[in-house]
């Protein structure tokens, strides 16, 4: 699972696989990233009362060395302000 955060060298918008209801607030994203000490992922959600958009960037970590090209399914955790409820799940990405 990568954390999100927010300095990342060259973050690149990439589009997430599939997502999850975790909690009533919570979402899972899974996606494709590099190794977890190499890579990192932010993310920006923006809420309404009809949906969720997230969308995810990726990028290498501050102080990351020589990192292997290889590409793994990943995961990240995202916090919503209020109950997702019927609302929908969307990206811009994709």
């Amino acid at each position: 699972m990568l954390q999100a955060r927010d300095d990342l060298v060259s973050p690149a918008a990439v589009a997430w696989d599939s997502w999850e209801l975790i909690g009533p607030r919570t979402i899972e994203l899974t996606f494709l990233a590099g190794p977890a000490q190499c890579e990192g992922v932010s993310v920006e959600v923006l809420e309404t009362d009809q949906d969720v958009t997230i969308n995810l960037s990726v990028g290498t970590l501050p102080d990351a060395g020589a990192c292997q090209a290889i590409a793994l399914t990943s995961t990240t955790r995202v916090a919503l302000g209020a109950d997702l409820g019927d609302r929908t799940v969307r990206q811009d990405a994709g």
